[in-house]
């Protein structure tokens, strides 16, 4: 005779499964999304990233945020008045953009998020083009990673999250 196993799930029959705030308790302090983004933490490009009338071709559905890690590298706009990093110019001077280096990196999240559609973690790859060594511009081919949770998607770099 074979025994069953025992159930050590602290559930008994009719019983619902315990939560999160039932074993750790009620949250300190809850930092959300829309202070991140007030914060400059987060950057929203949900409409860059919707299909909508300034979104791209295929849009996400869903809010999308940047992480400022990741802006850094993408936003070349000049800045008012600052002195800005001469890779900058340089990349302005061939006809790159903020919003074309931001269309680039959600367009390869979008076609990420395609072929992963069963998972709410993506990891993907993008050409940028950076400051080289000798003060270059090199095309840079940087690792990126998609987190897609309750409020929305967030793109940066795997150390960012």
């Amino acid at each position: 005779m074979t025994e069953q196993p025992k159930d050590i799930s602290g559930q008994g029959e009719g019983q619902s499964a315990m939560t999160p705030e039932d074993f750790w308790g009620a949250p300190i302090s809850v930092y959300t999304r829309q202070q991140a983004i007030e914060d400059g933490v987060l950057v929203d490009v949900s409409a860059w990233a919707s299909s909508g009338p300034d979104g791209m071709l295929g849009g996400f559905r869903l809010p999308v945020a940047i992480t400022r890690a990741l802006w850094a590298v993408i936003d070349i706009d000049a800045p008012d008045g600052r002195a800005e990093p001469r890779w900058h110019v340089l990349s302005r001077r061939r006809g790159e953009s903020t919003r074309g280096r931001a269309h680039d990196v959600l367009w390869m999240a979008a076609v990420a998020a395609r072929r992963n559609s069963e998972t709410d973690r993506v990891g993907y790859s993008v050409l940028i083009t950076t400051e080289g060594k000798s003060g270059r511009l090199v095309r840079k081919r940087v690792t990126l990673e998609m987190v897609i949770d309750g409020d929305g998607m967030t793109i940066g770099f795997p150390e960012d999250f």
